[in-house]
C-alpha cells in the first residue's frame, strides 16, 4: 500500500515552511527523468550538478511541491540550507513509521551479490525492499528507505562507505535491527588508510544496532569476529563453522559450483568465484533465521539476475566478465577462479587499476601481478597507471607473457590475435577504469 505525506508534514519534518499544505504526495523524486505526477522533487546539489537548475522541468512533469535551496515560480517550494539533509531527515521520519526487521549489509566485497541473494530468499516468505542496484550512499540509502510502505515485512538495505562515519551516519537513518559484514579487506585506502581503520568503520554497522538486534558474523574473517566480541545481543556465525557452515564446495562445471552447506544440505548454483560461496552462506544465515525453507531455486535466480561475474561466449573465447569493480581481495579472488576454470585452452586476464588504494597501490597491485603469474595465468594485460607494478611483479614470480597496454582497445586486439578455441579471458578493474570496454571492443570484432 503506498504511503502518502502532505507538504505541511514534510515541511515539519525537514525545519521549513510551505503554503498549500494540505497537498498530498506519495513519492520522492531526485531525478527529473523519471519523475511522476504527485511527485515531490528534492534538487539535490554537488560538486558538478545543481538540481535547482531543473525544478521548472519537475513542475511541468507535475511534481507538486520541490524542496530547494532558493525560491522558485511554479509551485509549492520547500526552502532549506541543504536538500540532501532533508532528503535524509525525510528518509529517516519515514522508517520510524514501520516497526519492522532491517537488515543493514556493508563489507569491502560482496555486499551488493549478498543483498540481492539475501532479498531473493526472504522473498519466498516475506515482502522484502531492498537497495536498488548498488544504491549504497548518503543519497542511495534514504532512496532504498522511502520505498518502504504498509505491505513491507522486511528490509534489506547496502550500506558502502569511504570515510569514517559514514555507515554510522547511514544507520541513525535506517535504525537496523540486524546487521552483517560480508568481508573487511583493502578498500578505499585513500579514505581510510589502514585496513584497520576500515575494519573500525565497517564495526560501526555493529555498534548501532539495538541491544536485542542480531549480526551475522564471518567466522572466516578474524576482524569480524573480533568485532562481534563487543557486541552483546544475538549472533548468528556463518563460515567454514558456525550455525551456518560450509562443508564442501567444488566446481560441478563451468560456471557451476556445487556447496554443500549445514544444516541445509546440498545446493548446486551457477556460481564461478569460490569466494561467492561466504555471500550464500550469509544469505542463507538471514533467511533460516526468518524461516525460509526454499534455497535453491531462488539463490539461482539471484545468481541469474547478478551483473556480477557474468560468463559469456565470443568467438572462440569463453569471457569472465567482472569488470564492474575491483579491490585486491576480489582481484585475487577472480584470478583463483580463472585458474580453476576447467579448460584445455589458454588463460588471459585484462587487468585495470584498483582505485583508491592510497600510498599502499604500488604495492597491492604487485601483489596482484605474483597473483596471477603464482596461478598459471597464461597471458596477463595491465592498464593504468600501476599497471608497471603488477607486470614487473609477474615478470619476477615467473610469468610467461605479461605486458603493459595503454588502451582497452590495444587489449582487445592483442587478445583477437592470441586468442584460439578454447582460451578464457577475464577482465576486471575498478569501475573507473571502464574494462568492460575491451569486452566491447571484442564483441566489434567478432560479430
Amino acid at each position: 500500500m503506498p504511503w502518502t505525506y502532505s507538504l505541511s508534514q514534510l515541511a515539519d519534518v525537514i525545519g521549513t515552511q510551505t503554503e498549500r499544505g494540505n497537498l498530498a504526495f506519495c513519492r520522492a523524486s531526485t531525478d527529473t527523468r523519471t519523475i511522476m505526477p504527485g511527485d515531490v522533487f528534492f534538487a539535490l546539489r554537488g560538486e558538478r550538478f545543481d538540481g535547482n537548475r531543473f525544478v521548472q522541468d519537475a513542475f511541468l512533469k507535475g511534481a507538486v511541491g520541490v524542496v530547494a535551496t532558493e525560491p522558485h515560480d511554479g509551485g509549492p517550494c520547500l526552502i532549506v540550507p541543504d536538500t540532501l539533509e532533508a532528503l535524509q531527515q525525510f528518509a529517516a521520519y519515514h522508517r520510524r513509521q514501520f516497526d519492522i526487521p532491517l537488515l543493514a549489509l556493508t563489507g569491502s566485497c560482496g555486499k551488493t551479490t549478498a543483498k540481492d541473494m539475501t532479498a531473493r530468499l526472504l522473498g519466498t516468505k516475506l515482502r522484502v525492499v531492498k537497495t536498488l542496484g548498488n544504491l549504497n550512499n548518503e543519497i542511495g540509502c534514504p532512496q532504498s528507505l522511502l520505498q518502504i510502505d504498509a505491505d513491507t515485512d522486511m528490509a534489506v538495505i547496502e550500506m558502502g562507505a569511504n570515510h569514517p562515519g559514514e555507515i554510522a551516519r547511514l544507520c541513525t537513518l535506517a535504525r537496523p535491527t540486524e546487521s552483517a559484514i560480508t568481508i573487511i579487506a583493502p578498500a578505499h585506502l585513500e579514505g581510510f588508510g589502514t585496513i584497520e581503520n576500515i575494519a573500525k568503520a565497517k564495526g560501526e554497522i555493529v555498534e548501532s544496532l539495538p541491544n536485542d538486534g542480531t549480526f551475522y558474523v564471518n567466522m572466516d574473517d578474524a576482524r569480524c569476529v573480533r568485532i562481534a566480541q563487543s557486541f552483546s545481543g544475538e549472533k548468528v556465525r556463518f563460515g567454514h563453522s558456525g550455525d551456518v557452515a560450509l562443508e564442501s564446495c567444488d566446481m560441478a562445471g563451468p560456471g557451476e559450483m556445487r556447496l554443500r552447506i549445514h544444516p541445509i544440505g546440498e545446493l548446486r548454483l551457477p556460481l564461478a568465484c569460490r569466494a561467492h560461496a561466504a555471500n550464500v552462506l550469509l544469505a542463507v544465515a538471514v533467511a533460516l533465521r526468518h524461516g525460509v525453507t526454499e534455497f535453491e531455486g531462488p539463490l539461482r535466480e539471484a545468481c541469474a539476475a547478478s551483473t556480477r561475474f557474468k560468463v559469456l561466449p565470443l568467438g572462440p573465447l569463453t569471457i569472465i566478465d567482472d569488470s564492474y569493480n575491483a579491490n585486491p581481495a576480489s582481484m585475487a579472488a577472480a584470478l583463483e577462479a580463472l585458474a580453476e576454470w576447467p579448460t584445455q585452452g589458454a588463460r588471459f586476464a585484462a587487468l585495470g587499476e584498483m582505485l583508491e588504494l592510497g600510498e599502499a597501490a604500488a604495492a597491492l597491485h604487485g601483489e596482484i601481478g605474483e597473483r596471477a603469474a603464482v596461478l598459471g595465468t597464461d597471458h596477463l594485460f595491465a592498464l593504468g597507471p600501476h599497471a608497471d607494478d603488477m607486470v614487473r611483479a609477474a615478470h619476477a614470480s615467473g610469468a610467461l607473457h605479461a605486458e603493459v597496454l595503454d588502451d582497452p582497445n590495444d587489449i582487445a586486439q592483442t587478445v583477437y590475435h592470441l586468442a584460439r578455441h578454447g582460451d578464457i579471458l577475464l577482465v576486471k578493474g575498478s569501475r573507473g577504469m571502464r574494462m568492460e570496454r575491451v569486452i566491447e571492443a571484442l564483441r566489434a570484432m567478432y560479430i
